[in-house]
């Protein structure tokens, strides 16, 4: 067992199996669905969450509560000496925050690092934490690490609606009813810990086509200046597999003999954006 444990929570995307496959913990996050508490990956399933939002239900997500970092803390402590944990960007959520000072309370032994990220790149920082942990590094030194590289990294979404935008607050009902006449899809960044508009484009092709030359620029900027073999691709959905499948292919032209990793977003993003939700992302790191 390493001497180092690493965390994150469940905002980072990472399947149980991958979780087991790079020895990370996940921290589910707490979600509202309808007014039920439930856990992502643990007492809420993909297909449910869907259907409840398709159906017109509330859903929300609130951050883990101080007990619930404090009684995984103190277990994985037991057994480690420290412990690096990854939240989501503090740009996107109170969590950070939160983590950082209970951590006070742990005398250096947990070392809370803002990756600012969230979904495949932020499970991509984990999956980097843990190598750097196997290598024999301080919890500090792999905190140090991890935000150091913090800014190289970005996604881009387009959703398939703008209903559950408009539900969210994040558009107004005359702005949501006039883009899906016209046929407009924004196209979102994510990007050193926020989330902004990126562009308003007519139709999912163009939108499409607007990701793919930002995600082409982004990572040739991080291949000149890390190498290839440090600069990762994904490629993520809301439940829209079939057609990220496809476009996959897409992508895979633009990076010929690149891996391109497949994924599903994290339901934290999905609550905002809705089902059909698809997106690109590059970042520095390494899978060991």
């Amino acid at each position: 067992m390493r001497r180092i444990a690493v965390v994150t929570d469940s905002n980072s995307g990472l399947t149980k199996a991958e979780a087991a496959e790079y020895g990370i913990y996940i921290l589910p996050m707490t979600f509202f669905v309808d007014g039920k508490e439930c856990l992502e990956g643990v007492s809420l399933r993909e297909e449910e969450f869907f259907d409840s939002m398709r159906s017109g239900y509330t859903v929300s997500t609130t951050q883990p509560t101080p007990g619930e970092l404090s009684d995984l803390w103190e277990e994985l402590l037991e057994t480690h000496d420290a412990i690096v944990h990854i939240p989501m960007s503090k740009a996107l959520s109170g969590g950070y925050s939160s983590a950082v000072m209970l951590s006070e309370d742990y005398d250096g032994r947990v070392q809370v690092a803002d990756s600012r990220r969230i979904s495949v790149t932020q499970a991509s920082a984990a999956i980097e934490a843990a190598r750097l942990a196997d290598e024999g590094l301080s919890a500090a030194d792999i905190k140090g690490r991890l935000e150091e590289m913090s800014l190289e990294a970005s996604i881009y979404i387009t959703v398939d609606t703008l209903e559950y935008l408009k539900r969210g607050g994040r558009i107004r009902s005359a702005e949501a009813l006039a883009g899906e006449i016209l046929g407009i899809r924004p196209v979102i960044q994510i990007k050193g810990g926020l989330l902004e508009p990126y562009c308003k484009v007519r139709g999912r092709k163009r939108a499409k086509k607007e990701m793919e030359d930002a995600i082409l620029g982004d990572a040739k900027a991080l291949m000149d200046k890390y190498g290839e073999e440090q600069t990762e691709l994904y490629i993520a959905h809301a439940d829209a597999e079939k057609e990220t499948s496809e476009w996959k292919e897409r992508i895979e032209g633009l990076f010929p003999g690149k891996k391109i990793h497949m994924a599903r977003l994290p339901l934290s993003i999905c609550c905002h954006v809705g089902p059909g939700t698809i997106g690109v992302g590059v970042c520095v790191s390494r899978r060991m």
